[in-house]
């Protein structure tokens, strides 16, 4: 079920130079990792909401969490919003990881996230705390500070591992996360959301080794209800539509452009 409410903003807390979070009051319906909503803020000079996913959440609380990095106008803007301020939240929407999550808590599952495709790989830690996650997250620019970076993985540093990447190494292993995961094939499941050329080679060292491996896709979204087609992404079941039919999807049936 998905609704608009007007939500009230509880916290926007800075991180750094590129992160933020913010916390909303969420009365129902509940919600799942890997789902996402729609934010707009009621002062916003721009038309579109921005679909952002889970961070945390608490269902018996109320609240739920967004880390969102800053991109461009529409999320400025969110990173200026103040306590007490009222944003149109349209959602929950779309699939979510718990249903393609084996049931039996013995397996191992690798959860992999670029830049802020941390955000819903941390909500599911955090929805299912006693599985045997392991965590790999991956940036451009390493952290400054410890805080930094436990602020930004969140839930996900309750993994049972945790490995950290940057680009430039900076208080972090240095290269691409997907280089990391030596053994694609020592897991039941695989998971991943980040940008579209990680999640592509993610695909393919977990075909190499026949292990499924379910992706979480971003994609340019404007009405999160499947109208416009804007979000549509090709698979090999034809076109489909990242907030109507995903936003996660079967690793082995999305087409990359090459």
């Amino acid at each position: 079920m998905t609704k608009s409410v007007l939500c009230e903003l509880t916290m926007n807390k800075s991180i750094n130079d590129e992160y933020f979070i913010l916390q909303f009051i969420w009365e129902n319906p509940a919600v799942r990792a890997g789902q996402f909503f729609m934010l707009k803020p009621i002062r916003t000079s721009v038309f579109l909401p921005r679909p952002i996913s889970i961070f945390e959440y608490d269902n018996d609380q109320k609240t739920v969490k967004f880390l969102i990095s800053r991109r461009g106008k529409g999320t400025i803007e969110l990173s200026q919003l103040t306590v007490g301020e009222k944003v149109q939240l349209i959602g929950p929407i779309g699939n979510s990881w718990a249903d393609f999550l084996p049931e039996n808590t013995e397996g191992k599952a690798a959860l992999v996230g670029g830049s802020a495709g941390v955000a819903p790989l941390a909500a599911l830690v955090f929805e299912k705390p006693d599985y045997n996650f392991h965590f790999y997250a991956g940036f451009r620019q390493g952290f400054r500070e410890k805080d930094e970076e436990d602020l930004i993985i969140g839930s996900g540093m309750r993994a049972k591992k945790v490995v950290i990447t940057a680009e430039d190494g900076r208080n972090a292993l240095i290269g691409r996360i997907t280089d990391f995961i030596i053994e694609p094939e020592s897991f039941d499941v695989v998971f991943g959301c980040g940008p579209m050329p990680m999640m592509n080679a993610l695909k393919k060292k977990c075909e190499s080794k026949n292990i499924p491996c379910f992706l979480s896709l971003e994609s340019r979204l404007a009405c999160g209800v499947g109208a416009c087609l804007g979000c549509t992404i090709k698979t090999e079941n034809g076109n489909r539509r990242c907030c109507k039919d995903g936003p996660i999807f079967p690793a082995k049936e999305v087409i990359f452009d090459e």
